[in-house]
This record gives C-alpha cells, sequence and structure tokens, in this order.
C-alpha cells in the first residue's frame, strides 16, 4: 500500500492499494479523519462521490468506479500522473493541455455534473501515459440545473487562472519532466520528499536513510533495483536537506527520529528494514531503539568513530565550527565511480544545504568520555550504541544480535559508496538480516 495524498481533519487519505486481479486501485479512506465527520460526514461524500463517478463512466480523463469498500471508504481506478503544482510544473504546460480540460469539463456537462473545485490544481493529473490531463475528486461535483452559460462562465474563469500559473508561452522552453517516483507529504507545518519504488505489495518495506548534505538521489540506482529483488524501497528526503523543508530549527538524531516515525505512521507502514549512512544511520539507531518491534532489520554505515579520526568525527567538528568546511569535505568525499546525473543531483543537494542545516546536525553531538571500545570506536553520547559498529538487528522480543555469516558481506563498509554500488549484495544482506530477524 502506498499513501498518495495524507488527509486531515475533514479530507481522506489517498491510498494506492494493489489488486490481486489487475491494476492497482485509489482508494480513499475517511477512517483517520476527525470523529464528528467520520459519523455524519464521511458516509454522505463516500455516497455522493461514488454517484458522480457511476454518472460520468467511461468519460476520458476521469477515474472509472471501482465500489464502496465501507460507509468510510471507496476505490476507483488509479489514473498515473503528477498532480498539478507550482513547483513541479511551473509553466511549462502546452495550450492542448488545457484545451483537452476544458473538453472533459464539457463532458461532465453533458452528464448534469457541475465540477465546482477546478480552483485546486492539484486536482488535475498530468498523466504519465499522454501527458494529458485527468481530473480527480469527484466529491466536488454536483448536479444542479444551471444554465449552460452560468456553468461555463464559472469553469472559464477557473481555467484562465490555470492558464495564468502553468500555461507555456510559445516562445519558452519546455520544463524538465518531473519524476513521478518522487512523492510529497506535508506532515503538520514539515514538507516530506521521497523516492518510493518496487513491489506495493511488499509486507516489510527498506527504508533508507541519507547522510548530511545529500539527498535520496543518493539511493536512486538501489531504490531502481527494488522490483528486481521483490522488494520496496523508499529513499527519504530527511528535514533541512533535498527537496524536504529546509527551514529548521532542530536535527539532533533524536528529533528527526520523530520526524521520520510519523512519516512512518501517515504511510501506514507497520514494519520496515531501516538503513542509514552517517549521519542518517545515527537516526535509524535511535529510530530503532524507540520501535523495536516495528524495525525488523537495522543496517548501518559509518556510524563508529575510530581512535585514527573517521570521517563522522572530523564532521562533527567541521559542522559546529564552520558548516562551510564541512561542505566542501562531502563534495569531495563523493565517489568517483557515480554517475554523472546522480553526482550532478548530489553535488547539487550539498550546495543547495542551508549553513544552519549542516551546523545542527551535528550540534548536539558529542563523543562519550572513556576508552574505545572493543572494535576502537568511540561512542557518542545520547545515542544508542551498537555492540558491533556498523551492524544491529532488532528481533521482536527486543534483543539485539550479528549475524556472523555476513560479517565478510561489506569488508570496507567504513566507505558508504562499497554497499551503495553493490546494489544486490546489500538487498541479499537486508534479506539475510531480515531471516535472522524473523
Amino acid at each position: 500500500m502506498q499513501l498518495l495524498n495524507r488527509g486531515g481533519f475533514a479530507n481522506p487519505d489517498v491510498l494506492l492499494v494493489p489488486n490481486p486481479d489487475g491494476a492497482p486501485l485509489v482508494v480513499k479512506d475517511y477512517a483517520t479523519c476527525s470523529l464528528p465527520v467520520r459519523l455524519l460526514l464521511a458516509p454522505f461524500l463516500v455516497r455522493h462521490e461514488l454517484a458522480m463517478l457511476r454518472r460520468v463512466e467511461g468519460l476520458p480523463g476521469v477515474p472509472a468506479p471501482r465500489g464502496r469498500i465501507d460507509r468510510l471508504a471507496l476505490a476507483m481506478e488509479h489514473i498515473e500522473g503528477i498532480p498539478l503544482r507550482r513547483k513541479s510544473h511551473g509553466a511549462s504546460l502546452p495550450r492542448a493541455f488545457f484545451d483537452a480540460l476544458e473538453g472533459i469539463l464539457e463532458g461532465l456537462n453533458l452528464r448534469g455534473v457541475v465540477y465546482f473545485d477546478l480552483r485546486s490544481p492539484t486536482n488535475v493529473l498530468s498523466t504519465r501515459a499522454t501527458g494529458g490531463p485527468a481530473l480527480v475528486d469527484l466529491a466536488s461535483g454536483l448536479r444542479l440545473p444551471l444554465p449552460r452559460s452560468w456553468t461555463r462562465a464559472i469553469e472559464r474563469s477557473a481555467l484562465a487562472k490555470l492558464r495564468t500559473r502553468f500555461e507555456r508561452l510559445h516562445d519558452a522552453e519546455p520544463a524538465e519532466p518531473v519524476p513521478l517516483d518522487y512523492r510529497e507529504l506535508h506532515l503538520g507545518r514539515s514538507r516530506v520528499c521521497f523516492l518510493d519504488r518496487g513491489r506495493l505489495e511488499d509486507p516489510v518495506p527498506a527504508l533508507f536513510l541519507h547522510d548530511v548534505g545529500h539527498s535520496c538521489e543518493v539511493f536512486r540506482p538501489l531504490l531502481e533495483s527494488a522490483h528486481a529483488h521483490a522488494r520496496r524501497g523508499i529513499g527519504l528526503d530527511l528535514p533541512g536537506f533535498g527537496r524536504s523543508s529546509l527551514r529548521v530549527r532542530n536535527l539532533s538524531p533524536q528529533r528527526v527520529a520523530r520526524h521520520v516515525a510519523d512519516l512512518i505512521d501517515a504511510l501506514r507502514l507497520e514494519r520496515i528494514d531501516l538503513v542509514g549512512f552517517g549521519w542518517g544511520g545515527l537516526v535509524a539507531r535511535v529510530l530503532a531503539a524507540r520501535r523495536p518491534r516495528g524495525v525488523r532489520a537495522l543496517l548501518t554505515f559509518e556510524t563508529s568513530l575510530t581512535q585514527a579520526g573517521a570521517s563522522l568525527g572530523q564532521r562533527i567538528e567541521e559542522g559546529r565550527r564552520n558548516p562551510e568546511v564541512l561542505r566542501r569535505r562531502l563534495l569531495r568525499e563523493l565517489p568517483a565511480g557515480l554517475a554523472e546525473a546522480q553526482r550532478s543531483a548530489l553535488e547539487a543537494a550539498i550546495q543547495d544545504a542551508p549553513a544552519r542545516a549542516l551546523r545542527w546536525a551535528y550540534a548536539g553531538m558529542r563523543v562519550k568520555s572513556g576508552p574505545p571500545g572493543p572494535n576502537g570506536e568511540l561512542e557518542l553520547a545520547d545515542l544508542p550504541q551498537p555492540r558491533q559498529p556498523w551492524l544491529q538487528v532488532r528481533t521482536d522480543q527486543g534483543e539485539s544480535h550479528e549475524p556472523r555469516d555476513i560479517e565478510g558481506e561489506f569488508p570496507h563498509r567504513e566507505r558508504w559508496s562499497e554497499p551503495l554500488a553493490d546494489l544486490a549484495r546489500l538487498w541479499n544482506a537486508l534479506e539475510r538480516l531480515s531471516k535472522d530477524a524473523s
């Protein structure tokens, strides 16, 4: 199951649900709405939208109804596309797009339905198959005996506003297409962006957390390979970096772990395999300690401090003293073997990372006093410490252990580029961890 849009006080969660009999379905579920909405308003909205979908069934650009699930949820056809947003589209859509959208509205009117929510651009999709428009959220449609001249005036006014915001001028260059796998959610006042690839039916998806200054683009090749391994992978832009909210005030691993936990709850993920690199690995360790039953397996890289002075220790000092020095280090440490597009995306993420985010990511960290551990690592204060510096598995009973059969899986595991370069070995390592944790 995949969350397409998180609801609110009176708005439903929109879910993409696998369908054993064919293409996945979109489910609108009011179960998480407030009690008054669930009792009084939601049953009416479910019946109303289903009636509107059945009335216009067969009209191109409108999802076909698939039935009512219960009093709080209905299912419909999935039309793959991107909701219109200023950030993702800008003034990039051709005139033909809006002419086709006007044709959809005309078809609705011929079947006696007037659409009143065209002023919300996210109700219009730019479809993947044809690049044309699709209209969703028929809960905003009504059967009203209004003169056609009135409804036409309402539609043209709303269309004119959409054209002003999104129509491309004749001499303008078309914008680069936005990846359809990039998803965006709003958790409170924060915007969260992430990549979600692979098999929706995977009962325990793998969640990947990047290092400081990076973005989830670092995991794109890994996520692209998820389907081949019958897995689902989710790469998250952690707060302060990438496309997620950049205006943050606290980036301690404890605070960011709460943020990630909110996303896990919003996506309705009961259990996950958790993979973290560097600073993201520290966040992963906090999250696994707080949610022992929700994290099946934990795999971290570059989260230890050696006596010789690992990169993480140097980053902590540079981040607190001079974020620009840290920025230059992050650029230098990008592996040479990255694909050109991936390197460009990561360089842009590092350059765009606010200096305050680079500083706050390490602001509250301090090395615990005392002798180093048995493997030569120094421990960070106030963070859960694995008994082995790179690997930890957490079982349902809350116990930790290190499977001996994958000790040599990544002989140079202090270099994050190695596990990311060998995608099959990383997925296989996760599979072994999952079996040991089950």
